[in-house]
């Protein structure tokens, strides 16, 4: 069993913005995560050098100067007229305007202003599928090393942002359970309940056995029996978070990992769902690609990504 570990500091949260009111959907929900945590916000903008100029002659220099130039006054302009809309809304808020390759700006900027959390609306100026599955999120998702905060713009009209219910997907691991602190934090300053969720893969009982004896297995109660483990499993974690004063939920289901993760965000809405970025490796994430990845693009709610340690560094830190 694993001991409780410290919820790391959630006080600086940087946003990252491109201009578009897509984008901007994440600010509302940022201002209400800031205000319940006493959060501090960077907002920040990427200025991206355009292709052409990339490639120009060493005599195009003084042009490039003169565009670039241009481009972060306005965006200086435009992030200040955002600053002063949260600063009216009682936030602390610091503006930061830098140039270069997007995600790579992102990622450096978190570093170097020492963030606690990234935000993100994962439809930017390009639409989601340059955001999920093109250069800026993918590099975001998979190289922060800080918690990194997702929404995905409803198409619609939607209610004001809440966080009424927070979920956080275990498979068991260790590294899964580093974004264990993070959801209870949260869970903690909106009074709102913790769900834990476990999902048996009913997709990969057919490889239980050999091909050849598979048809002896009884399915239906191998099913059961994981099923039975996973509740004892989530029941233990669920004592000790409950040692804390923090109401607990679990829920077991079967089929997809990720799909029943992204339907435990339609059960209530104002659902958070919390993910470590890090969970069984191998084949099985090969073939079925990351959770984290799936649960991004498919949630309607809002995901908090956590990134646990690199596979091996657990075992190193034990004592």
């Amino acid at each position: 069993m694993t001991t409780a570990q410290e919820a790391p500091p959630l006080q600086r949260i940087l946003v990252a913005l491109d201009g578009s009111p897509l984008a901007e959907a994440i600010l509302e929900p940022v201002r209400i995560l800031a205000t319940r945590l006493g959060a501090e916000i960077v907002l920040c903008h990427v200025v991206a050098v355009p292709q052409l100029l990339r490639t120009a002659t060493p005599t195009a220099e003084p042009t490039i100067d003169v565009v670039l130039t241009q481009e972060r006054r306005r965006a200086e302009t435009y992030l200040q007229g955002v600053a002063r809309r949260l600063r009216d809304a009682g936030l602390t808020v610091r503006t930061l305007t830098t140039t270069g390759d997007a995600a790579d700006a992102i990622l450096r900027s978190a570093e170097r202003q020492a963030v606690d959390l990234i935000a993100i609306a994962t439809h930017g100026r390009s639409g989601v599928r340059r955001w999920l599955y093109g250069s800026v999120a993918d590099a975001v998702l998979h190289s922060a090393t800080k918690p990194l905060f997702l929404l995905r713009p409803p198409d619609a009209p939607a209610s004001p942002f809440e966080v009424r219910r927070v979920v956080v997907g275990l498979d068991g691991s260790e590294v899964a359970e580093t974004a264990l602190p993070t959801a209870e934090e949260i869970a903690r300053r909106f009074h709102a309940p913790l769900v834990l969720v476990r999902v048996v893969e009913t997709s990969t009982l057919a490889f239980a056995g050999d091909p050849m004896t598979a048809i002896y297995l009884d399915y239906q109660r191998l099913f059961e029996t994981l099923r039975e483990a996973a509740a004892q499993y989530l029941e233990a974690r669920a004592a000790d978070v409950r040692r804390r004063d923090v109401r607990v939920e679990t829920v077991v289901a079967g089929g997809s990992v990720p799909d029943e993760i992204v339907a435990q965000s339609r059960v209530v809405s104002g659902t958070l769902l919390v993910l470590g970025t890090h969970g069984r490796s191998g084949w099985r994430a090969a073939a079925l690609g990351s959770v984290a990845r799936r649960v991004a693009l498919l949630a309607p709610s809002a995901v908090l990504l956590v990134r646990g340690p690199e596979p091996g560094t657990l075992e190193a830190t034990k004592p």
